[in-house]
């Protein structure tokens, strides 16, 4: 059908249209716009709960058994929340925003003559930064040794890597503007590429330009009117044959809608989690909705108890009104869509994610949207398998055999009534390389989750680090007190449920976890409000886990690597005794005593205030360490004084090293300052060299790093930015093999 807009519309249209110009940004921001905008539903049910916030057993989701069964769990779902917003004390409380934020000497370099004993392929190099090994994680980069593979400039660009000194671009496949790739996996001749999809509602219009009239940015009349396209906010997966790496060629393009969380691969099984609202249900319509009849009024001075006695008599009427104004809604088209793609992205197929009768539900307090876990083979044609949940979860943790997603409480829960209730609802899916994942158990535990290094499964049993730092509000006294702390809480899977097993509880009640690490039957976790408390303890009674000791140390660390039973690695920020923060700091703890941990070497990039920063500090991904040569690369921007530098910084880790502060060594940068003035050249239809390296190397932004060893000895690493990648001798960083351009689009 042809819509004709009005003018109102046009001007609403124009606006969109504009909106076109900065829509690359928005994927940097989708995760935190999605959680504010998908709003909670928490609570109790109506005259009789139905949501159980206490028993654990509510946890537990069950399949719907149609589509009246949805509709009802979404009626209860935005009673609570229209209840809850309507009367509560809206206070934000103590909000931290940043929680999810704050994770042998060296070989002598092979001389010149050597080059042609490199070999055909590098004998070593390093991949994906990952937790648990044997699961893949999505990420910008991938190489197989011989080539690269990376999502820039709206792009999957492909770079010849081996010998090092060839490294160039051989293959390039652009992404349309709606869709703006941010990650990929690699699997043998395959590529798949997630991108964020903005498909905007808009009419078409012909190019406006000065030669008919009209200035660019002015309203006018559409020549001839489009059709109207409902939005399409989403993931989409696009696997590629790269068999032929000089020309990439699409073998399956789907879109899931919803925002993307995570994924993960396991062999060649791929798993996305996605988050999304439920579709054409305007909340806010019905949040502030004056034609509701016989609400009781509250003011300012309304108590804490007057609301609660508001809140239950004006359940009934809520979920009345409702019921009647959701009981003619098709519950089908809820849900999010899935939509089938040919090579040149138009849609073939559109239709829902999943039936009614493929939901899960649960009755326990969460957050009204839908949860979708989508798995599909990378070497097969497969269709994509899809799960649903009336839930939502941002976390995403995966074993080899388990794949956990969790959602914290956070802020948005639990306004008035008896005080916060920090918990996090867990639900747990089995992994079977012959089908989709099949849901198990659901669960919650006290306090909210840091990253998805607060989860380990070890032996059956998953332990997760949170921290609960509630608390509680004296109204006659005005006084606010802590009651809550830091937690690693042990739980199975028993019945259909998450049982807790054991746990430590009560770590640091001021402070809250900066990071943390589980693995085998030991765990790391560091706190920090002033200084930076290190715990150990031992995980290996799942029933009785213990704290073993305490280190007490300035600053604090917000990713920890492993480098062996006896030494851990740690990246964070330097502090002093108040709590003052400085630059960037490396460390590396003693742990061969986990009753004794032990600071033997820091390393501290600047010492100005909040004077350097670091990707690796909050993305795990950016922390390249290469165990054999000890050899650490990280992006780093700093900004002391009179020093200004962005780009890598290598480092020799020797934690054996018995000097004090010695086994911490710089041993070189590398700056990509002159691939921005090269890209600013290109942008300018400018020839290269152009623009002045010092002046442009403050806008390169350093992303990740490889490096690759060669078969007679030599070491390189391979540098990516925003606009291009390097390739450098690791011991000697001014020599340089390559340099290649990949930021061309603007």
């Amino acid at each position: 059908m042809t819509l004709t807009p009005k003018k109102s519309e046009r001007s609403a249209m124009k606006k969109s249209q504009n909106s076109e110009r900065w829509h690359r940004w928005l994927p940097r921001v989708a995760a935190t716009v999605g959680a504010v905008t998908m709003v909670a539903a928490c609570g109790e049910g109506d005259d009789t709960p139905r949501r159980d916030t206490t028993s654990s057993a509510s946890y537990r989701l069950m399949p719907a058994q149609g589509c009246e069964d949805v509709r009802d769990d979404v009626v209860d779902s935005l009673t609570e929340q229209v209840l809850q917003n309507r009367y509560s004390q809206h206070w934000w409380g103590d909000v931290d925003f940043d929680a999810g934020e704050p994770e042998p000497g060296a070989p002598e370099a092979g001389d010149d003559s050597a080059g042609g004993d490199r070999g055909e392929s590098p004998s070593e190099f390093t991949e994906t930064n990952v937790q648990e090994e044997g699961v893949d994680e999505p990420d910008i980069v991938k190489t197989d040794g011989d080539y690269i593979y990376t999502v820039a400039d709206g792009s999957l660009q492909i770079l010849k890597s081996w010998p090092p000194e060839d490294t160039d671009r051989v293959g390039r496949f652009d992404f349309p503007e709606q869709a703006y790739p941010h990650s990929l996996f690699l699997k043998g001749d395959r590529v798949a590429v997630f991108s964020y999809v903005w498909q905007h509602n808009d009419y078409y219009y012909d190019e406006v330009g000065s030669e008919d009239g009209v200035e660019p940015g002015e309203d006018r009349e559409p020549s001839e009117p489009g059709e109207y396209v409902e939005p399409f906010y989403g993931t989409r997966l696009t696997i590629l044959d790269v068999s032929d790496r000089t020309n990439p060629v699409i073998e399956k393009q789907v879109d899931i809608e919803g925002n993307y969380t995570n994924g993960r691969m396991i062999d060649d099984k791929v798993y996305v989690v996605s988050n999304g609202g439920m579709r054409n249900i305007n909340i806010w319509q019905y949040m502030y909705n004056d034609e509701i009849p016989g609400l009781p009024e509250r003011d300012y001075e309304t108590t804490l108890e007057e609301l609660e006695v508001m809140r239950d008599e004006a359940r009934p009427l809520v979920k009345a009104f409702l019921t009647e104004q959701l009981a003619d809604e098709d519950v089908q088209s809820w849900f999010p869509r899935q939509r089938i793609l040919d090579h040149d992205g138009a849609v073939l197929l559109e239709e829902p994610l999943y039936e009614c009768n493929e939901i899960y539900m649960t009755d326990n307090a969460n957050q009204l949207g839908v949860l979708s876990i989508s798995s599909f083979d990378l070497d097969t044609k497969t269709s994509i398998d899809s799960t649903g949940l009336l839930a939502n979860g941002w976390q995403v943790y995966a074993s080899q055999d388990n794949l956990y997603v969790a959602m914290s409480s956070r802020w948005w829960w639990w306004w008035g009534g008896n005080g916060r209730q920090n918990e996090s609802h867990i639900h747990k899916f089995a992994l079977h390389s012959d089908g989709q994942p099949e849901y198990r158990a659901s669960g919650k535990v006290d306090g909210w989750l840091l990253n998805q290094f607060s989860f380990s499964e070890y032996e059956g049993h998953l332990r997760v680090a949170t921290t609960d730092n509630r608390w509680d509000w004296d109204q006659e006294t005005g006084e606010q007190t802590d009651a809550g702390g830091n937690h690693v809480i042990v739980v199975k899977e028993e019945n259909g449920e998450l049982v807790e097993t054991g746990s430590v509880r009560n770590l640091a009640p001021t402070e809250r976890i900066y990071s943390s690490r589980m693995m085998g039957d030991r765990g790391y976790i560091v706190t920090f409000r002033e200084t930076d408390p290190l715990y150990t303890l031992d995980l290996s009674d799942p029933n009785d886990p213990k704290v073993l000791g305490e280190l007490k140390i300035t600053g604090f660390s917000s990713y920890l690597h492993p480098l062996s039973d006896d030494y851990l690695l740690a990246i964070g920020r330097d502090g002093d005794e108040n709590g003052v923060m400085s630059g960037v700091h490396l460390q590396v703890f003693d742990v061969s005593d986990m009753t004794d941990p032990k600071l033997k070497h820091h390393h501290v990039i600047s010492t100005g205030g909040w004077s350097s920063d670091s990707e690796a500090m909050w993305n795990h991904h950016a922390f390249t360490y290469q165990a054999r040569l000890g050899v650490l690369s990280v992006p780093m921007n700093i900004w002391d004084g009179g020093e200004q530098f962005t780009g890598l910084m290598l480092f020799e880790i020797d934690a054996e090293e018995e000097a004090e502060d010695a086994g911490i060594t710089e041993i070189g940068r590398v700056s990509h300052g002159d691939l921005v003035a090269d890209s600013h050249c290109v942008r300018y239809d400018m020839e290269p060299g152009c623009q002045q390296e010092d002046y442009w190397g403050w806008y390169s932004q350093m992303r990740r790093s490889i490096i690759m060893s060669s078969e007679n000895g030599e070491e390189f690493v391979y540098s990516l930015s925003d606009v291009g990648m390097k390739v450098n001798n690791v011991y000697n960083t001014d020599e340089e093999l390559a340099s290649v351009l990949l930021r061309e689009r603007f």
